[in-house]
Protein backbone atom coordinates (compact mmCIF):
# COMPACT_ATOMS: atom_id res chain seq x y z
CA UNK A 1 0.00 0.00 0.00
CA UNK A 2 1.36 3.50 -0.89
CA UNK A 3 1.69 5.96 1.55
CA UNK A 4 2.41 9.71 1.09
CA UNK A 5 4.06 11.50 4.02
CA UNK A 6 3.48 14.98 4.28
CA UNK A 7 4.88 17.68 6.91
CA UNK A 8 3.48 20.58 8.38
CA UNK A 9 5.33 23.26 10.13
CA UNK A 10 3.02 25.93 11.06
CA UNK A 11 5.87 28.59 11.96
CA UNK A 12 6.80 27.85 8.16
CA UNK A 13 3.39 28.20 6.71
CA UNK A 14 2.89 31.76 8.55
CA UNK A 15 6.42 32.93 7.32
CA UNK A 16 5.18 32.21 3.89
CA UNK A 17 2.05 33.74 4.36
CA UNK A 18 3.56 37.15 5.20
CA UNK A 19 6.46 36.84 2.76
CA UNK A 20 3.72 36.86 -0.17
CA UNK A 21 1.67 39.20 1.53
CA UNK A 22 3.55 42.04 2.52
CA UNK A 23 6.10 44.12 0.20
CA UNK A 24 7.33 45.75 2.98
CA UNK A 25 8.76 43.79 5.65
CA UNK A 26 12.25 41.60 4.91
CA UNK A 27 12.44 38.21 5.76
CA UNK A 28 14.45 38.99 8.75
CA UNK A 29 11.74 41.24 10.12
CA UNK A 30 9.12 38.51 9.85
CA UNK A 31 11.58 36.02 11.55
CA UNK A 32 12.05 38.57 14.54
CA UNK A 33 8.09 38.73 14.74
CA UNK A 34 7.12 35.25 14.30
CA UNK A 35 10.19 34.22 17.30
CA UNK A 36 8.81 37.00 19.73
CA UNK A 37 6.31 34.87 20.36
CA UNK A 38 5.27 32.62 23.12
CA UNK A 39 3.13 30.59 20.71
CA UNK A 40 4.17 26.59 20.52
CA UNK A 41 3.66 25.85 16.54
CA UNK A 42 2.51 22.86 14.90
CA UNK A 43 4.83 20.46 13.83
CA UNK A 44 3.07 17.66 12.29
CA UNK A 45 3.29 14.89 9.88
CA UNK A 46 0.77 13.75 7.68
CA UNK A 47 0.80 10.16 6.65
CA UNK A 48 -1.97 9.75 3.69
CA UNK A 49 -3.09 6.12 2.67
CA UNK A 50 -4.11 4.99 -0.37
CA UNK A 51 -7.07 3.40 0.87
CA UNK A 52 -8.10 7.32 2.22
CA UNK A 53 -7.34 6.66 5.71
CA UNK A 54 -4.47 8.87 7.28
CA UNK A 55 -2.56 9.36 10.73
CA UNK A 56 -1.58 12.62 12.16
CA UNK A 57 1.47 12.62 14.55
CA UNK A 58 2.78 15.31 16.26
CA UNK A 59 5.95 15.82 16.26
CA UNK A 60 6.97 17.34 19.41
CA UNK A 61 5.23 14.64 21.15
CA UNK A 62 5.11 11.64 18.94
CA UNK A 63 1.50 10.83 20.06
CA UNK A 64 -1.17 10.40 17.06
CA UNK A 65 -4.13 13.42 16.99
CA UNK A 66 -7.28 13.28 15.60
CA UNK A 67 -8.78 14.94 12.62
CA UNK A 68 -10.82 17.25 15.12
CA UNK A 69 -7.74 18.28 17.08
CA UNK A 70 -6.35 20.20 14.40
CA UNK A 71 -7.12 24.14 14.49
CA UNK A 72 -6.40 26.89 12.14
CA UNK A 73 -3.24 26.32 9.60
CA UNK A 74 -2.73 22.78 10.09
CA UNK A 75 -6.41 21.97 9.40
CA UNK A 76 -6.83 24.19 6.11
CA UNK A 77 -3.08 22.53 5.12
CA UNK A 78 -5.30 19.18 5.59
CA UNK A 79 -7.82 20.34 3.68
CA UNK A 80 -5.71 21.68 1.03
CA UNK A 81 -3.96 18.35 0.82
CA UNK A 82 -7.04 16.11 0.57
CA UNK A 83 -8.91 18.37 -2.07
CA UNK A 84 -5.84 18.08 -4.27
CA UNK A 85 -5.08 14.47 -3.84
CA UNK A 86 -8.94 13.71 -4.21
CA UNK A 87 -8.58 15.13 -7.24
CA UNK A 88 -5.46 13.56 -8.62
CA UNK A 89 -7.28 10.49 -8.11
CA UNK A 90 -10.26 11.19 -10.44
CA UNK A 91 -7.85 12.33 -12.91
CA UNK A 92 -6.08 9.38 -13.10
CA UNK A 93 -9.62 7.51 -13.09
CA UNK A 94 -10.73 9.04 -16.01
CA UNK A 95 -7.76 8.82 -18.07
CA UNK A 96 -7.41 5.01 -16.90
CA UNK A 97 -11.39 4.87 -18.33
CA UNK A 98 -10.56 6.88 -21.33
CA UNK A 99 -8.32 4.70 -22.51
Amino acid sequence: MRVTNMRFIERDYYKHLMMTNSEEMTESQIDKILDTTSYTWADLTFKFFENGSMTIIDNHTDLQLSLSDLRGAAYDFYVRQRIGMIRANLEAKILQSAS
